[in-house]
């Protein structure tokens, strides 16, 4: 069995091109950088996360050494991500472990897999205000402050059809 995790690191980049479509004399669309914004937005950043996440539930992806064998002889290392994705049907804390509600987030990323118009995502970084909103096929990356927004705090929420998503929480 590999050693245990001494350090964990989630490296995160966002890049945006705002645009504005152009239409052709010929009647073909298209796309180049807004004017007003005159280029494109982004940037990169490492949150440093401790050693020891709150459970397997952590991040709902499953990566290639993901087995059984690897996780230890608890029973209860089983965990809600080990689907790969997570259905939200309605209001779902993605923090599923009580001893670690009160531990702050580090970072947090979720992606809204759903296709359908209606498969939107309302997502609550106090419990109980849904202020953010995830399209399909759109998704939210974050740092949180490692005080205020608590793992608790971070629910999800379908806008009107049950929708599907893979996620990262960690302290």
């Amino acid at each position: 069995m590999p050693d245990p995790a001494t350090a964990r690191r989630v490296i995160y980049s966002t890049y945006v091109v705002p645009q504005e479509s152009l239409v052709t004399e010929e009647g073909v669309t298209k796309y180049a950088i807004e004017g007003g914004a005159g280029r494109v937005y982004g940037g990169k950043g490492i949150v440093t996360t401790t050693a020891d996440q709150w459970g397997e539930g952590w991040t709902s992806m499953n990566g290639p050494q993901q087995y059984w064998e690897n996780m230890g002889s608890n029973w209860e290392d089983e965990g809600v991500g080990w689907a790969g994705t997570q259905t939200v049907s309605g209001a779902t804390s993605l923090n599923v472990d009580t001893a670690s509600a009160s531990a702050p987030v580090l970072f947090l990323y979720i992606r809204n897999l759903g296709t359908a118009s209606d498969q939107s995502l309302k997502v609550s970084l106090d419990g109980s205000n849904y202020m953010i909103c995830i399209p399909p096929k759109g998704s939210l990356s974050l740092r949180g402050d490692g005080t205020t927004l608590q793992m608790e705090d971070v629910k999800v929420n379908k806008v009107t059809s049950n929708t599907t998503i893979e996620f990262i929480i960690a302290k």
